[in-house]
């Protein structure tokens, strides 16, 4: 719950903000209005961009509805007709919680590809028919829009369509499902995005306001994807922890007193041979778990591999033993279930569902004249590790 909820500050601060601003752009001077007008385009560029060179191709493609809703709203509506430009608007209000909700449970398949193209062309062809239709064959698509669920007295005050109001709701409902059962930046910014989106597409007759809430809901998007990059670059995604990088980064910052310790799973190699590499993976995932939990007075990180080092800056090495010796016994204490059947491809063993033990030897090195940098440190941990495998394993050596 509190990965959840702390998901959602950046874009509901984003949010609040343009809340706050909107009643006092009438104050601007024109050429300050003029430039807010095409703050969505600045924006969807370095968000396009952005989402190109980290691969995130679903953000670019609802960059992409997102920005040519809202350029529909700015530069073509206001040169219809007022019957033609309000069934284009409706249709607007339906089609983008549309396209931000399939696009959002797709899978990332690139963007300059063939499925990239297939996509774009389902973002941009019901677009284009709508406004066509509109023009040429409006009262079909008039009824269709208007449709009627609920007494109309109960959403008077509601300017959106009754059929567009729906699909927003679902949208709405699958998105906050979505950030809720599968946590991340990504997720949490699309479900604020298309709330913005939806004030965005109320304010259709103030192209200055309807412009701060694009702008709003793409610059959810943009941060999005430069949170997910560094995720991607620094923490370990099978194991949750901080990977190798970020250690190599955070022992630039240390002082003139820690410690460092590696650790390594006892005969993981023979364990992954014998009950499967998803398995495996599940033993790496409850190691680092126990870890974390043992470990409160330094940083754990995912070395590589089974092996996982953890950082005691301001403390020497008998300091950190009564600590690495808890996380030896927690990890060793632990049982872990193997499932029925092994789901290696290809193989139908039984494992019987038994419960299983692993161990962890651990080595440990601090800061002395003769290890003056943090890499000879690590090295001396490294060496530490192996003196403990070479005594027996499960044990902690310095």
């Amino acid at each position: 719950m509190f990965r959840f909820v702390s998901s959602l500050v950046i874009p509901i601060i984003i949010l609040a903000l343009a809340i706050l601003i909107y009643p006092k752009l009438g104050n601007l001077p024109a050429a300050q209005l003029v430039v807010i007008k095409f703050l969505p385009l600045v924006i969807a560029v370095i968000g396009m961009v952005l989402c190109l060179r980290f691969n995130r191709s679903l953000v670019f493609f609802i960059i992409i509805a997102l920005i040519s809703v809202f350029a529909l709203m700015q530069w073509y509506l206001p040169q219809l007709g007022w019957v033609e430009a309000k069934i284009n608007w409706m249709a607007l209000c339906l089609i983008l919680p549309l396209n931000i909700m399939v696009i959002s449970l797709l899978k990332e398949r690139g963007t300059l590809t063939l499925w990239g193209l297939t996509r774009l062309v389902f973002l941009l062809l019901p677009t284009l028919l709508i406004i066509a239709m509109a023009k040429y064959y409006p009262d079909p698509l008039l009824r269709v829009l208007t449709m009627h669920f609920f007494d109309q007295y109960v959403l008077s005050q509601i300017d959106f369509p009754q059929l567009a109001l729906l699909m927003m709701v679902i949208a709405a409902l699958v998105l906050n499902g979505r950030c809720f059962v599968r946590t991340s930046a990504q997720n949490s910014a699309l479900f604020v995005a298309l709330i913005s989106a939806m004030v965005m597409l109320h304010f259709k007759n103030d192209y200055v306001v309807s412009a701060i809430f694009a702008s709003a809901a793409m610059l959810m998007l943009v941060i999005a994807v430069i949170q997910e990059s560094w995720s991607m670059a620094y923490i370990d995604q099978l194991t949750g922890l901080p990977g190798r990088r970020a250690l190599e980064e955070d022992m630039l910052k240390l002082g003139n007193n820690y410690s460092i310790a590696m650790l390594d799973i006892d005969h993981f190699k023979k364990f992954n041979d014998t009950y499967g590499h998803d398995i495996g993976d599940q033993v790496l995932q409850m190691v680092a778990a126990r870890i974390k939990q043992s470990v409160s007075a330094g940083k754990a990180y995912r070395y590589g591999g089974e092996e996982f080092s953890i950082l005691f800056s301001g403390k020497k090495i008998q300091e950190t033993l009564q600590i690495l010796e808890a996380v030896r016994e927690r990890v060793g204490g632990s049982t872990f279930q193997l499932r029925k059947k092994d789901r290696r491809r290809g193989s139908g063993k039984n494992n019987g569902g038994k419960n299983v033990r692993v161990t962890i030897s651990l080595g440990v090195a601090e800061r002395t004249e003769q290890m003056a940098a943090p890499q000879e440190v690590l090295k001396g941990a490294d060496k530490a590790l192996y003196r403990a495998k070479k005594q027996g394993r499960n044990r902690v050596c310095t």
